[in-house]
């Protein structure tokens, strides 16, 4: 620093010559020459020229060299403006160094100068460590790694230290007698930093955990939370919800509130369909010949009835003449084997995962029917479509069985009876 206020003050000992030999003494003013004034109006126009010089010439060669770069890093430095304050920092040197004796080492000046460095060495460095975040995160070696709570805090780090290195500056103290004094306010410092701490303890588990990435799906139903997770940082979290609102909740509730992660099913390669629809039991009969012969026609069946008919028959053929109890094809039975393989079949369906058609406890509704299988695809979109398609087939085709589906009765359904009760009266 020394070797560099020599230099500034070379370079106004020739200004100062050729404005003494050019301009005062001709004039007979050369007596200003020896007034603070003359000498700080010098140190400006001195840092004015070198600042210009600085900021005009060689970081717009920095800035142009960083955008020709095909690394993300070059892009990020300048969008989050790195070099500004590097800019800020030349004429507060130069500035600083050309008042040589006017401004003693430990005079105000001199603080004042050695604090405003200090303020733009923390914005730049907080700004390169930003533009190092953005970075990692669009690299796929971090992806689902909270990088940004981890550069948050670094960042929270720098500024506290930062503002005890400007205070101490200023006040002509050393930096340890504050650093001491910390002891005595550490209760003010947990209360103050409060979610800070939580919010860092929060990410730490739950990234070691592994329970939350950045793009994961989760629901959380205590706070009515429901979209993909879009950044994990040090206080908070930020999920955006299915109608595009940015929902922002503190870290910690992660720990306070179970939440459901949907990374296993979209990892999985299936999403799971599990809907059941309502059978009239009044409808579930024993298979007749003219229901059967109808039903044979139907490809997907084939293999199901020659072996259930040979299964039957050698049942039967055991309980001889006893006829109450021999075992005869249900058309709700049939109906669910064609379901079967009707999703076998299906090329949307993964055939890797459960799939089956069962029956559940029936009710007052009717007796369920439900379908549990997995699409192959885990988009919001293609699995709706799958579904909806799956199910205006079985809606469809049910009649075809002789079943009928059950529904509360409609106003129309209502009307429909008076009118008839009405005509028959």
């Amino acid at each position: 620093m020394e070797s560099f206020s020599n230099i500034v003050e070379s370079f106004l000992s020739i200004i100062k010559s050729f404005i003494n030999d050019t301009i005062l003494l001709p004039t007979a003013n050369i007596w200003l020459s020896d007034l603070f004034i003359y000498h700080l109006f010098l140190v400006i126009l001195l840092t004015t020229i070198f600042s210009l010089i600085f900021n005009k010439l060689i970081i717009v060669f920095i800035r142009r060299w960083l955008g020709t770069i095909n690394f993300n890093i070059g892009r990020q430095l300048l969008e989050k403006k790195v070099l500004a304050p590097i800019g800020w920092a030349i004429p507060i040197i130069i500035f600083e160094a050309g008042l040589g004796n006017f401004s003693p080492e430990e005079g105000v000046i001199s603080r004042l100068m050695k604090s405003l460095i200090t303020l733009i060495f923390v914005l730049s460095f907080t700004r390169f460590i930003s533009a190092i975040s953005d970075v990692l995160k669009g690299n796929k070696t971090f992806s689902g790694t909270p990088i940004q709570s981890y550069m948050q805090l670094i960042k929270l780090i720098i500024y506290v230290f930062g503002i005890i290195i400007i205070a101490c500056t200023l006040s002509n103290t050393s930096p340890w007698t504050i650093l001491s004094g910390l002891g005595a306010l550490t209760a003010i410092l947990l209360l103050v930093f409060k979610d800070t701490i939580l919010g860092l303890v929060a990410s730490i588990q739950v990234f070691g955990s592994d329970t939350i990435r950045e793009g994961d799906w989760v629901t959380i139903p205590s706070l009515n939370i429901d979209g993909d997770c879009i950044e994990v940082g040090l206080h908070t979290v930020t999920v955006r919800s299915w109608d595009k609102a940015l929902i922002t909740f503190p870290s910690a509730k992660l720990l306070e509130h179970p939440f459901k992660n949907w990374r296993g099913m979209e990892e999985s390669g299936g999403r799971r369909i599990k809907r059941a629809i309502f059978i009239d039991q009044e409808t579930i009969c024993f298979l007749d010949k003219s229901l059967k012969d109808k039903l044979k026609k139907i490809s997907l069946l084939t293999e199901h009835f020659e072996a259930k008919e040979k299964e039957i028959e050698e049942a039967n053929t055991l309980l001889d003449k006893d006829v109450v109890n021999h075992r005869k094809l249900t058309n709700i039975g049939v109906f669910r084997a064609y379901l079967v393989e009707y999703l076998n079949k299906h090329e949307k369906i993964n055939e890797n995962l459960t799939l089956m058609v069962r029956q559940l406890a029936p009710s007052s509704s009717g007796l369920p029917i439900e379908i549990y299988a997995f699409t192959s695809s885990v988009e919001w979109t293609d699995y709706e479509s799958v579904q909806s398609d799956i199910f205006d087939h079985i809606l469809a085709i049910i009649s075809l069985f002789d079943l009928k589906l059950t529904q509360s009765p409609s106003g129309h359904d209502i009307k429909n009876f008076i009118t008839n009760y009405d005509k028959n009266k």
